[in-house]
């Protein structure tokens, strides 16, 4: 039987992140994936100034590269737009920065160029068609079986990672609870178009709020070809406690918001409506104990507000690569510290994020805050903290 040190199973952004860093580490690990590179994955395409941070952690010259390749856009800011037409927009393009503080990249080029980067001759492997059927623990390890074309078989490590995404595979084959319940849950979908008007100059990040959506959000975001990804998303319990069905809501949104209907004016969809859910953080979801550590989306990294999640996902698996090599070091494999550790580390914005999804239920003070927002000394000030919190990361 074959064994391997650390199994990770998923190679999204999460899952090839941390094989990046294990590489670096010299830890033996193999990353297996049920599918085959270049592939899709439903998402928004928003990479934040995080993403560039465990980028250039894993090397200045990973950095280099993404930033020069074709597929990945440049973006200078970001803005909101309020029911009442208020903008609320934030350009970062005269702010110093040696990189623009946010990018778009569909996931079809990210993730392919995540894997592709990867060492080829370091302490690791990737296995791509290779689905995980069973998992169980004997002795000190793990003993899981993999499907491939060729048969399946059996893989003997000592240390598994949940990084498969939001549908469980290593939670559910570990018995453990992956609360998917509605209040930890957001439902979305995604519709690629081409010819959308109405973007920045600076490929700003755009998100309207609708007051047939509250307290969800849309979103447009540029993407390189003239093309964007545009889409809807809402907290389950508002869905269905609203009844929403939202792909009738995209229709109507973009068919009578009289802020976004004109961006849609010749536009082409290029997809049909794809959905997906997105499992928010919680500490009551447990990421990690004896042996094994999730991840990722299949960690529930999605900021509860805006649906963020490749930049938390990406900074969970650099944060489980530093556990994984203190275990090795100390032949200790409880991760209950990553949990800790994580929670600790996204407090705030947990904090923070299901405070604004529940004080934003109400139209009206969606409009109060806006409209305080938007007063000059307030904005001012949050542009200031934001430069100063993006130059620490970049």
């Amino acid at each position: 039987m074959q064994k391997v040190d650390v199994l990770i199973v998923g190679a999204g952004p999460a899952g090839s992140t941390l094989s990046h860093f294990l590489h670096k580490l010299n830890i033996d690990h193999l990353l297996i994936d049920k599918k085959s590179f270049p592939r899709d994955k439903i998402c928004g395409d928003g990479l934040t100034v995080d993403v560039l941070n465990v980028l250039k952690r894993i090397s200045p010259d990973l950095l280099e590269k993404f930033k020069h390749e074709n597929e990945m856009l440049p973006s200078w800011g970001f803005c909101f737009h309020g029911p009442k037409g208020q903008q609320l927009r934030y350009d970062f393009k005269n702010a110093g920065f040696p990189i623009a503080p946010f990018f778009t990249s569909r996931r079809i080029d990210l993730d392919h160029f995540l894997i592709r980067e990867l060492p080829q001759n370091g302490s690791g492997r990737f296995w791509h068609d290779t689905e995980l059927k069973g998992l169980r623990r004997e002795g000190e390890g793990f003993i899981a079986e993999l499907k491939q074309v060729e048969g399946n078989r059996n893989l003997q490590c000592k240390v598994v990672i949940g990084a498969e995404g939001e549908k469980p595979v290593v939670t559910r084959y570990l018995g453990l609870e992956h609360f998917r319940e509605k209040e930890n849950l957001l439902a979305a979908i995604r519709i690629y178009y081409k010819n959308l008007q109405g973007f920045n100059e600076g490929n700003h990040l755009e998100f309207f709020f609708d007051k047939d959506l509250i307290p969800g959000y849309f979103w447009t975001f540029p993407l390189t070809n003239n093309e964007a990804n545009t889409g809807l998303g809402m907290l389950s319990t508002a869905i269905a406690a609203q009844k929403v069905n939202l792909k009738k809501s995209f229709e109507d949104i973009i068919q009578n918001n009289p802020y976004l209907a004109p961006r849609f004016e010749g536009a082409e969809a290029i997809e049909k409506p794809q959905g997906w859910g997105l499992p928010t953080m919680t500490p009551k979801r447990k990421i990690g104990g004896e042996g094994y550590a999730l991840i990722g989306d299949a960690g529930g990294m999605i900021e509860a507000f805006t649906g963020k999640g490749i930049g938390p996902g990406m900074m969970s698996a650099r944060i489980a690569s530093e556990y994984i090599e203190t275990a090795f070091q100390k032949n200790q494999f409880d991760f209950s510290d990553y949990h800790n550790h994580m929670y600790r580390y996204y407090r705030n914005e947990i904090k923070n994020t299901y405070r604004l999804q529940n004080g934003l239920q109400n139209i009206w003070v969606l409009n109060s805050v806006m409209s305080l927002a938007s007063w000059s000394p307030i904005q001012k000030a949050a542009r200031d903290k934001m430069i100063r919190d993006f130059l620490k990361w970049v």
